[in-house]
């Protein structure tokens, strides 16, 4: 009867210490996220993704990525986007030109003189956080995001609002 009530003990610290691990694992991937999409949002000046003014708005639902001028000490104009790719939450550098002239970046939204929009190419894609089950953006002049996780028996919510500093309205 002791080595059962021994066991059970064990079995009960050690499904404890796996849940308390899994949601560790889940707070750290959402704080690396939250903390530096929120430091790039602080910095831009412009976000080009459309979103809502709430996650409520009929037929406006929020992004599920956002898009935004890099403001960090940049020479040239590029772009920070985050997505969610099964699960994984990446960050992509972008930047955008016309086939007349590749060196030189332009706006997302440049049209040429014969009112074509410009190429897309991406410098560099990261993996910034790992089991995410969904992400989204909405807000006016301060940017919302929720982020949502789940790995094995545990499941996470996180929530952060960001104030554009250097952002255009």
């Amino acid at each position: 009867i002791i080595m059962m009530v021994i066991y059970q003990i064990f079995l009960v610290a050690q499904k404890t210490f796996t849940i308390t691990n899994e949601r560790l694992e889940l707070t750290q991937n959402a704080r690396i996220f939250l903390d530096r999409l929120s430091r790039e949002l602080r910095q831009t000046p412009d976000i080009a993704t459309s979103l809502p003014a709430t996650k409520t708005v009929a037929g406006f639902p929020p992004a599920k990525e956002i898009m935004f001028q890099d403001g960090h000490d940049v020479h040239d104009i590029q772009y920070v986007r985050y997505f969610l790719d099964n699960g994984l939450i990446k960050r992509q550098k972008l930047v955008y030109f016309f086939a007349a002239d590749p060196y030189t970046y332009v706006s997302y939204n440049a049209t040429d003189n014969f009112n074509n929009s410009p190429q897309k190419h991406v410098l560099e894609e990261k993996i910034i956080a790992e089991y995410a089950t969904q992400i989204i953006f909405y807000g006016n002049k301060t940017t919302y995001l929720e982020i949502f996780l789940s790995k094995g028996s545990s499941s996470e919510h996180f929530y952060a609002g960001v104030w554009g500093r250097n952002t255009r309205y």
